[in-house]
């Protein structure tokens, strides 16, 4: 197998270009030539940073550096974000996705697994990244993701998330990490007015959606998804969760 790095000037032992990548590696120059030291890029945006005429497509990242975990396979979207170099990871639950018939909170469990890359790799992607981002979506007929509360202590929800530390999260498609609600009651637009949390907790026998991007990177990727109210039989739900996705180097 030939070095990866060989078109690299310093191989030749001419001027020492540091930062020099080909394929996804980030070849070191350190003093005294012809010593070569080559490394997997961190990101997807670190390899654009390296070398800006790179392609999309599927490249090696090693997100914690040289030692410790093991590098992994990713897809590198390099025209998204302006450019910026886009690391794309696939999961087993992209599809729209029917949740089981099921009354009581968070009663119905899915499990994200992601493609090529243990929840490990994937927070040491978050931390080699400025910005990460996830997609996140429920359709939803008669079935609540907040019901009405007696009193703000009381807030229970029906559906959920947890982070990849398997931490309980209440907050949906764009609310802030601190608020139990959907964006759409952030802005005071949900389906049934300014005090209702989410466009799902119209609790009607129309279809209602709450959708949007997840951006906070200390939770990311999402781990597990949770519904419930969705028994009788005019109650229905359908989930969807994006890739998981990284850009900008930290």
């Amino acid at each position: 197998m030939s070095n990866p790095c060989r078109n690299n000037p310093c191989y030749y032992g001419s001027t020492c270009q540091v930062g020099f990548t080909r394929k996804g590696f980030r070849c070191i120059c350190p003093i005294g030539f012809p010593s070569i030291r080559c490394f997997k890029a961190k990101s997807c945006s670190d390899v654009k940073t390296l070398d800006p005429a790179v392609k999309t497509g599927p490249y090696v990242i090693d997100s914690d550096g040289e030692g410790g975990l093991i590098p992994f396979n990713v897809t590198c979207n390099m025209t998204d974000k302006d450019g910026v170099g886009v690391t794309v990871i696939g999961h087993n639950s992209e599809n729209k996705t029917k949740v089981d018939k099921c009354q009581k909170r968070g009663c119905y469990s899915r499990n994200i697994l992601y493609t090529g890359a243990n929840f490990f790799q994937l927070e040491s992607l978050t931390k080699a990244s400025l910005f990460c981002e996830q997609f996140i979506k429920y359709e939803c007929k008669a079935s609540k993701i907040f019901p009405k509360p007696k009193n703000k202590s009381s807030i229970r929800p029906f559906a959920w998330w947890m982070s990849r530390d398997f931490i309980k999260m209440t907050y949906w498609d764009g609310a802030a990490a601190d608020r139990r609600m959907c964006a759409c009651g952030i802005k005071g637009t949900c389906a049934k007015g300014d005090k209702s949390r989410c466009n799902c907790d119209a609790n009607d026998k129309k279809w209602r959606e709450d959708s949007g991007l997840l951006t906070n990177k200390i939770h990311l990727p999402v781990k597990q998804l949770k519904f419930g109210d969705t028994d009788l039989k005019h109650e229905e739900g359908y989930n969807t969760l994006g890739k998981f996705k990284c850009y900008g180097t930290a």
